[in-house]
């Protein structure tokens, strides 16, 4: 692994230290019982999902609150220059001035970054750009083409489903814990983008899709809860990205190892290329062994 310079560890502490200090708590009125069989079932994020998709609290703050932020804004500000290089590699600038970008990006007031620093025209977050990076990469290596069919393994609060459907007008199937897809749902329309996606309990049950994506959450479920991935969505689809970290969560959850889903996925008929090391990988990635699935 290449060594970070002091800057760089300045920057994503001092970014560690602002998190810590500006992340928000949800009102002690907000709760709802956790789901077990993935790793953010156990943890708080989905009762601020919850609370945001019933009105309990507004958008306006969404992306402080500290459930929110452990969950979806844990890229630091050497992980979005990072994206922000390979938007800019990619001959892709114009979208870092995009307004409907710039205000999908802004939604639930995230942590900002000074815009010197990340190398982009406006301060953003890291995670934000990592979703446009993401986006356009699908796109630019024809993963998902234009008005593809998409379906998302955790979703977060919908960032890349909203990202996708402004670079690719593409339509997401939302895959995740039911207060997690109304949360996106609700972030989507905030948006104006409420035809981009469907909740998972309207999905066909029988459709192909053009991509499946998962950043993370794959491999951060049970076994049983990834065989019904495998078998609803996987094997369905044409294309498929999987970012793992089995590496940190495989063990903890009862989920697969790297090799495992390497296996499973060749069993299901999807020949997918296993990369260590890949283009996409933030100094997160690189530090946490992720891998790349790719198909």
């Amino acid at each position: 692994m290449t060594s970070r310079s002091f800057f760089d560890r300045l920057q994503d502490r001092l970014w560690t230290v602002r998190l810590q200090r500006e992340a928000l708590d949800l009102p002690s009125s907000v709760g709802c019982a956790a789901m077990g069989g993935s790793i953010s079932g156990e943890m708080a994020w989905p009762q601020a999902c919850a609370a945001l998709a019933d009105g309990l609290i507004s958008s306006e703050h969404f992306r402080r609150f500290r459930a929110v932020v452990d969950v979806v804004e844990t890229l630091g500000p050497c992980d979005g220059r990072h994206h922000a290089r390979l938007i800019r590699a990619a001959g892709h600038e114009d979208w870092l001035e995009d307004v409907k970008m710039l205000d999908l990006s802004s939604w639930g007031d995230p942590m900002l970054w000074p815009n010197v620093l990340l190398g982009v025209p406006h301060a953003m977050a890291p995670t934000s750009l990592r979703y446009l990076s993401h986006a356009l990469w699908l796109r630019d290596q024809g993963l998902i083409p234009d008005k593809g069919r998409v379906v998302e393994i955790g979703v977060g609060y919908g960032g890349l489903a909203g990202v996708n459907a402004l670079v690719s007008d593409t339509k997401t199937t939302l895959v995740d814990l039911p207060d997690v897809e109304r949360a996106a749902m609700r972030m989507l329309r905030e948006n104006d983008l409420q035809h981009a996606a469907i909740p998972s309990a309207q999905s066909e049950g029988q459709e192909m899709f053009d991509c499946v994506i998962s950043n993370y959450a794959f491999t951060e479920l049970s076994i049983e809860l990834q065989d019904e991935m495998l078998t609803k969505y996987i094997a369905r689809s044409r294309h498929g990205m999987i970012l793992s970290n089995a590496e940190v969560f495989s063990q903890q959850i009862g989920g697969r190892s790297n090799d495992q889903i390497l296996s499973a996925l060749r069993a299901h008929g999807v020949t997918a290329s296993y990369h260590a090391e890949h283009p996409l990988f933030s100094p997160a990635d690189r530090a946490t062994g992720s891998v790349l699935f790719v198909w």
